[in-house]
This record gives structure tokens, C-alpha cells and sequence, in this order.
């Protein structure tokens, strides 16, 4: 059997199919998160500008009404919160934390599966090589008079090769990528903690200006 076919049926042989079929489904993750994780998707600075000045001027629903305009997650969500907290019985900090958690929350989606493909193909890989080399020492005992088998035998040490190499070769492009997306998700849910601690504090720092105008005039 010429060493190209070999190779390639290596290469597709049923201990390779798990693997297979891992490669496939982190590369479809992979590229599921890459899209769902676009910045654009989720934050829009110059909308949370215009939110903050509504809210600097106390007009909570026309910072609502922005929000709602908006197609990012956030934005959104921000409508969500500012609509509860126009109902009254919850803080602003709370109503946009709220709302702003339970938003990002689906973007851990896929993570755990990414993960765990990460973990399990070594150890397919690694299952791969031990029956390659059960296959070969087989052959090896097998054999009478010493004169074993050349083609089996690299059959089995290919096997094993080819499994483990393959174990490696998605489990590393799967770690890295599930703690580039797990640091993407952190570095959101801190940006948008930024901005509804600035929002809180517009909020509540033209609020004491304006009873502070109010005491002022009656006093007066």
C-alpha cells in the first residue's frame, strides 16, 4: 500500500472520527462566538453619551427613548432598566445592573461546550495512541519466528501518531479560545459597569443641584 494512502486513510480512520467531529463543532462555536461577540453588537459609545446627557438633564424617559432606539444589547437592556426605574421602587444603579446582567449573561453561551472540547480531546487523542499500540503489540506477539508484519505494524504506531497529534491540535486553538472569549465577556460586563456607575453618579450628582436650587429659592 503506497505510504500517501496510508497516510491518508490515518488520517480518516474511525479512531479519528471523534476527533473529527470535535474539530467541526469548535471551529462552528468558534465562529458562532466571533460573531455574536462584536463589539458592535454589544456597545454603542456615542448612544451612552446621549443617554448620559438625558440623564444629566433628569429626563429619564428621553434617555429610555434613545436606548430604545439603539439595536446593541445594551442599549436595550438600558431601555429595560430606565423603564423600571421610571416606575419607581428600585435605584437607578440597581435598575441598569440589572437589566445590564441579565443581557450579557446569554453571551457565556457556548463557553462551557468550548471548554469541554478543550479537556476531552486529549483524552481522545490519547485513547487513539493506546489502541494504536495495543494494535501493534498485537501484531508483535502475533508474529512467529520474529518476522512480523511491517505494514501492520506501522498501521498501528501511525494510529497512534495521528490521534495524539490530533488530540493536541484541537485542544489548543479550544483553550485559547474560550479564555479570548471568556476575557471579551469580562471586559464588556467592565465597561458597561463604568458607565452605569458615571450614569448613577450624573443622575444622583443633578439631583442634589436641583433640590440644592430648590432649598435655595425658598429660602430666599
Amino acid at each position: 500500500m503506497p505510504q500517501s494512502f496510508t497516510s491518508a486513510f490515518d488520517f480518516f480512520s474511525p479512531a479519528m472520527w471523534p476527533l473529527w467531529a470535535c474539530s467541526i463543532t469548535l471551529l462552528t462555536l468558534i465562529i458562532e462566538k466571533l460573531k455574536s461577540l462584536q463589539a458592535s453588537r454589544i456597545l454603542d459609545p456615542d448612544l451612552t453619551e446621549k443617554i448620559f446627557e438625558s440623564i444629566k438633564d433628569l429626563d429619564i424617559k428621553d434617555a429610555e427613548g434613545i436606548a430604545e432606539r439603539s439595536d446593541t444589547l445594551i442599549g436595550k437592556a438600558w431601555a429595560q432598566g430606565l423603564h423600571e426605574f421610571s416606575l419607581g421602587g428600585i435605584s437607578l444603579h440597581n435598575a441598569l445592573t440589572e437589566a445590564s446582567e441579565l443581557a450579557l449573561k446569554p453571551l457565556k453561551k457556548y463557553l462551557s461546550a468550548i471548554a469541554t472540547i478543550g479537556v476531552i480531546s486529549p483524552l481522545l487523542g490519547l485513547l487513539g495512541t493506546i489502541i494504536g499500540m495495543i494494535i501493534t503489540f498485537s501484531h508483535i506477539s502475533a508474529a512467529t519466528g520474529g518476522s512480523a508484519d511491517k505494514a501492520a505494524l506501522a498501521g498501528g504506531i501511525s494510529m497512534a501518531l495521528f490521534t495524539t497529534a490530533a488530540g493536541l491540535i484541537i485542544a489548543i486553538p479550544a483553550i485559547i479560545s474560550g479564555r479570548y472569549f471568556s476575557s471579551k465577556i469580562i471586559h464588556y460586563a467592565e465597561f458597561v459597569e463604568a458607565d452605569i456607575n458615571k450614569a448613577n453618579y450624573l443622575y444622583n450628582h443633578s439631583l442634589s443641584k436641583q433640590k440644592a436650587k430648590i432649598d435655595e429659592k425658598d429660602h430666599s
